[in-house]
């Protein structure tokens, strides 16, 4: 059974050929192949995600390739089918999944200590589209408490084309991992 983007699954991004990106938080490898999760709104921008989009996977320091103080985008993969209802119940709750190319490993992790550099561009980003999308969920990956920029702790986050565009300014090698998915 495939599910569908109905209009209840309408977002800011819907229809944009350009905003194409994601970030999926991960702290193991068990489902390296595929998005899955709960059908609920908490993970409502699942309906979201398209074939052909790509997908940053963020190793949490809890991942066992990460560790402490070492979290950080670390692979990309590209969605290669539809979301679909999964076979397997997630928590005694109905799962939709959707299908990933293998992942593509970055020649060096892009962490966020390197990310805080850019914090400033990151915000002033998050700031313009919240007045452009006037009152729809962002989904963003970032947050800004006093302490500094930390990643939104969601399983999967849009990543804007904004954002990639300075995240690729100091770390060029993204858009090479970007060709071999």
């Amino acid at each position: 059974m495939s599910a569908t983007n109905d209009a209840d699954h309408h977002f800011w991004w819907s229809g944009d050929a350009i905003e194409r990106f994601w970030i999926e938080q991960l702290q193991t490898d068990e489902y390296g192949d595929r998005l899955i999760a709960p059908d609920n709104t908490t993970y409502r921008p699942m309906h979201g995600v398209e074939i052909g989009d790509v997908v940053f996977h963020w190793f949490s320091e809890r991942h066992p390739q990460a560790g402490p103080k070492k979290g950080g985008i670390y692979a990309v993969s590209r969605v290669t089918g539809p979301l679909q209802r999964a076979d397997r119940l997630w928590e005694e709750q109905t799962s939709i999944e959707i299908p990933l190319s293998r992942r593509s490993n970055l020649n060096r992790p892009i962490l966020l200590e390197d990310l805080k550099q850019r914090e400033h561009e990151l915000r002033e980003n998050k700031d313009s589209l919240t007045s452009h999308v006037q009152g729809k969920p962002l989904y963003s990956p970032w947050q800004f408490p006093k302490t500094g920029l930390k990643p939104m702790t969601r399983y999967l986050t849009k990543l804007t084309a904004t954002d990639l565009e300075v995240i690729a300014a100091d770390h060029p090698h993204i858009v090479i991992a970007l060709g071999r998915v």
